[in-house]
Parts: structure tokens; sequence; C-alpha cells
């Protein structure tokens, strides 16, 4: 049987795959079909300010939802794919602008969603002890996931020229992949999953137990009668600690930094 870290990591490797969606190609294929670098960059350019103005909210939503987040990570990826995979439907010559800007705004509201969905489900199972360890990982194979589709995507490309706009289906195949992988995941303790204290927290996880309990930042128990309530640390609490603001701030400007290397396409 596959343990919990291996399917994580297939997961986020599968995820690597979708990636970006192969923008880069995406680019080469719109000009050698016609369009002009000012529209390319144009197109590339609202899918990274969707994803930076909506990451916050898709974020919030997913710390506070009860939905099982598995099935959320399931939604986004297939929306991320598929909003991708428009390109095929683009014509010869320079035209069908609108179709391309529009999915790729939705491309990055469905984008903003796999790593939060993602961090949350593996905090909810492996806890706080272990999150950094395990979240590492996820990042690596992600990363390798990356790597993975720009080396199949150009060995396609390579192949099947001149019709390389068949190497996208590659994002299908890694669509289909994440999809078998994320049901295999495990769903955890949604409230470790929140960060918060989770009834599962004094077991280990090596042997599909879960982990010692550990002090949760930004939480804080609130004594009702002979029971303990939990709650969030407010929005206020959260932004006005020193290193968050920080950590926002540069945040922040890497996406647009992001965005002008996507504009300076151009």
């Amino acid at each position: 049987m596959m343990t919990p870290t291996l399917i994580f990591g297939c997961v986020s490797f599968s995820l690597g795959l979708i990636g970006d969606c192969l923008n880069i190609f995406q680019c080469i294929y719109l000009v050698q079909l016609g369009w002009n670098e000012s529209r390319v960059g144009f197109a590339l350019m609202l899918m990274g300010v969707s994803s930076l103005i909506f990451q916050t909210f898709a974020g919030d939503y997913i710390d506070k939802t009860s939905f099982d987040r598995r099935k959320l990570l399931n939604a986004a990826s297939c929306s991320t794919a598929f909003s991708a995979l428009v390109i095929l439907f683009v014509r010869e010559g320079n035209r069908d602008h609108f179709l391309i800007y529009t999915s790729k705004i939705i491309q990055g509201m469905s984008a903003s969603f796999l790593a939060p969905c993602l961090g949350a489900v593996t905090l909810a199972f492996f806890g706080p002890r272990y999150f950094d360890e395990k979240m590492a990982n996820n990042l690596l194979c992600n990363h390798l996931g990356t790597l993975g589709s720009a080396v199949l995507a150009g060995t396609a490309a390579y192949i099947l020229y001149p019709d390389i706009k068949y190497s996208f289906l590659i994002l299908a195949f890694a669509l289909l992949s994440a999809i078998f992988f994320i049901t295999l995941l495990p769903k955890g303790d949604p409230m470790m999953g929140r960060g918060f204290h989770g009834e599962n927290e004094n077991k280990l996880d090596n042997q599909r137990d879960w982990v010692e309990k550990t002090d949760q930042e930004n939480t804080k128990d609130v004594s009702l009668g002979t029971t303990k309530v939990q709650e969030a640390a407010s929005y206020w609490d959260v932004f006005s600690d020193r290193t968050v603001f920080i950590l926002c701030l540069s945040g922040f400007f890497f996406s647009f930094c992001k965005c002008e290397c996507f504009t300076s396409f151009r």
C-alpha cells in the first residue's frame, strides 16, 4: 500500500504537471498562429492579476469552509486544466482574443485554490509538527512535476511537429493523474486543517497514525464553563503581526514581478 507521504507526493507531482499550464509553450503557439506579442503578454497579465487578486479570497474560503477540501482540490484542478486546454480551440490568425482572455482569468482564479487546498489537507493529516517537512516534500515533487511537464510537452511537440497544439494534451493526462491520486488522499482532521488542536493530534504519523500535540500559532482557547472552544485569530491580529505583514508584502511584490515578466514578453 502507498504511504500517506507518497500519496501526497504523487498529488503534488501531478499538480506540478498541470503547473503553470505550459504558459510559455502557449505563448509560442499563439505567436505561431499569428498573434502579436502584446496580446499574448496581455493574456498572461490577466491570468497573473486575477490570481493575485483572488488568492486571498481563495485562502480565506478554504480556511473557513466545512466542505471536503479534497473535493475542492479536484474541482480546482479540473477548472485549471480545462481553462488551459481552451487553447486547442483557437483558430489560425490573430483572432479568438476574448476566448483566451476569459480562459486565462478563469485559470488564474482556479489555480489560486490549488496550493491552499493542498496545504490545508496536509496540515489536517500530518499536524503542525510534521507540516514543514511534508510541505517541503510536496513542493519538491511539485517542481519536479513542472519540470516533467516541460520535458514531456517539448518532446511531444518535437515528435508531432507541425501539429504542436496536441502537445497540450499533456495537461489532460496530468489532470487524470491528479484526480486519481486526490481520491487516495486521507481526509485528516478538519480542525487541524484550520490550524486548531485536533482530536487526532496526539498520535504518530509513520504507522498510519497522526502527530503529537504541539502549540498552535494564531489560535486561542476561550473557557466556557468546563469546556474550551478554540477561536481563530482576528484579521487585525494576523495583519498587525510584523512577520506576517512582511511575508504578505513580499508575496504581493513577488506576484507583481511575475506579472511584469509576463508583460515584458512583448
